[in-house]
Formats: C-alpha cells, structure tokens, sequence
C-alpha cells in the first residue's frame, strides 16, 4: 500500500471530515423540531453564499460543529483550508500569526473565529482592518456560546454588522424537547458502535430526559448518554442508570409544578362576573333589560359592568343648562341736593 502524501493525506482527511457532518449523522445538527430545520436551511445558505456568518446559542462544540459544516459543504472536495482560532484558549498573538498564514498560502478558505466576543478589543481591530483589505477573499465564520467559563469582552458594532451577513441562532435543547429521542438514538448508534452492543433507552428512562432542563445543553446530554451507557449491564438504560442529580432536578421541578398557586379572588370574582354576564346577554338574544331580569339586577348596574367590560360606550354625561346667576339690586343712590333746589318750600319734619 502506497503512502499517501501530505497533500493528498489533507484531502483525505477534509473529506472525511465533511462526511462526519452530514445531517444524518451529526449530533449538533440533528432534530427534527422547526428550530432545527431552519438551522440547517441556514448552513446551506451560508456555505452556498460564502457570506460571513454568525452563529449563536447553544454550547461551544455544537457552534463549532455547525460552523465547520458550513465550510466543508462549500469545499465538498476536499479543497480549501480551514483556518481556526479559539479566542479562550489562544496565545495572545495567535489571530496575527493565522492572519500572516492566509496571506502567505492564498488558498481559498474560511476563517473559524470561535467565542468571537472573548476577542481582544484590539485583534477585533486587527480583523477589521485585514477583512476591508482589497485582497482579503475568505469568509468569516463566528461563534458565540450561550455560556463560557470566562468572562466576555463583547464585540464591537463595526465587527457585529461586518460578522451578521447571515446569523444563525441555536435555541436551548430545553425549548425543542421534541428533538432529544432523535439526538440519543445518534448518541447511542455512536457508542454501541465503538464497543459493539445494542444499548438502548427505556421509555421511562427517556421521559426523564425529556423533562429535564439542560442547562449544559448538547455536551451535556452526550455526557449524561455516555455515562448511562457505560452503567448499562444489559441492553435497556432504565432511570437507575442516570445521574441522581438528573433525578432530583426531575423531582423538583414536578414539586415545583404540584404546588398550587395563590389565587387573584379580585381577578376570578371579575372573571367568572363577566362570563355570566355574557352569558345572560345570549340567553336574552342580546335585549339588555332581560339580561337584567335573568341576573337579578338592575338596569344602571348591568351597563355600568358593559362599560367596564368595554361591551357598550360609556354614557355621555348630559349637559347642564347653564344657571343664571341673580343680577344683585341695585342700591338707591343718595338724592343729590343739586343748585335747582334752592328756593324750593320743604314741609317741616317732625322734631325740627
């Protein structure tokens, strides 16, 4: 058998790589829920386009997952390099030194940034700067987990808007419980695969891991899978094969669900008033003062409780005649003694 050169040995490996990802096969990008589907819709636009692209949610291996998905899907034959660089473990000069090799080797490829907003405010820069180049031709995948172990530095709007041509958002496991069975029978298909058995997941073993929450989302379904199977003395994963603290979590939440809520009597008083208000109107084919008659009520109250129930247009007060008020009378003025009467006779006054 001939030894295969390093380029061809490359090939070789890109396109078993890009086989691994098929839909079919690959655990991040498998499910059957709506969310899911559109997922996958937006890989194939995205490596169809060669528009940059940021994908969000979810955790780290599942994001980087679906980004190598889009560049080997664009690059089927083994073609093109696939430059990576994982901001939470890189060297501090690690973007610079794989910007340098893209510009030496002029292969056409794409550029992996995972956890793009743990990047350095200036390497974000430093990308600007070599994606507006004349020259720069590659396409830029990013990624943003859900949750990191280490602090986020944020991206910048220049690098947001240059990064979201085409943006691609991986809802919570916890929200598309509908895709888990399909996701452990692949989780399982992979294990039985490695030590050739036949483990499977019992329904009630199943029903918990639909129930549960996810928080450490896929990697942590694979983990609690993995362990379950390596527990598995038989051929059926039952409940007593999963991590208690899964259990508890279970029990807790269905505690949570049992206990019963407080009751708004405000609220369900005016709730069950208006559904027997609206009931008496249809019993009266909608006459108001029968409705009246079957609730025992009066007139005036019923429509005051339409009104409230926004069923007729609140009364409009009538208006009042304006009221005059009395014109006061007026005060006899004191008689003027003026020069005419001079001369003039006056009967005598008593007491004078």
């Amino acid at each position: 058998m001939s030894k295969l050169s390093p380029t061809d040995a490359l090939f070789r490996f890109r396109q078993e790589r890009a086989s691994q990802l098929d839909d079919r096969l690959c655990v991040s990008l498998a499910g059957d829920s709506p969310a899911m589907k559109q997922v996958r819709n937006q890989i194939a636009a995205a490596a169809a386009s060669g528009a940059n692209a940021m994908i969000r949610g979810g955790d780290a291996a599942q994001l980087l997952d679906i980004a190598e998905a889009i560049h080997f899907r664009r690059h089927s034959d083994g073609g093109g390099a696939l430059w990576t660089v994982d901001t939470e473990d890189a060297l501090p000069n690690e973007l610079s030194r794989v910007l340098q090799a893209m510009e030496r080797n002029q292969e056409p490829g794409t550029l992996l940034v995972n956890s793009v907003d743990h990047l350095p405010a200036e390497q974000q820069v430093e990308l600007l700067n070599a994606a507006g180049r004349d020259a720069w031709s590659s396409p830029i995948v990013a990624t943003q987990p859900a949750a990191s172990e280490t602090e986020s530095v944020g991206i910048s709007d220049e690098l947001a808007a240059l990064l979201s041509t085409i943006e691609i958002t991986v809802p919570p496991l916890a929200d598309r419980t509908e895709d888990i069975p399909p996701l452990v029978e692949l989780l399982l298909e992979e294990l039985n695969r490695e030590d050739k058995s036949n483990v499977q997941m019992a329904p009630d073993a199943l029903d918990l891991l639909m129930i549960y929450q996810w928080p450490g989302e896929l990697s942590e379904l694979r983990h609690v899978v993995a362990k379950a199977h390596a527990r598995c003395r038989g051929q059926l994963i039952t409940p007593q094969h999963l991590p208690r603290t899964l259990q508890h979590a279970v029990e807790h939440a269905g505690a949570e669900e049992d206990r019963p809520q407080p009751i708004d009597l405000d609220d369900y008083l005016s709730r069950v008033e208006a559904a027997l208000v609206q009931r008496a109107l249809e019993l009266a084919g909608g006459n108001k003062a029968e409705a009246a008659r079957l609730l025992g009520v009066s007139r005036p109250r019923l429509y005051r409780k339409l009104e409230q129930m926004g069923l007729v247009e609140p009364a409009v007060p009538k208006e009042k005649a304006p009221v005059e008020e009395p014109v006061p009378a007026e005060k006899p003025t004191p008689r003027e003694v003026s020069d005419t009467d001079e001369g003039i006779e006056f009967l005598p006054v008593d007491g004078e």
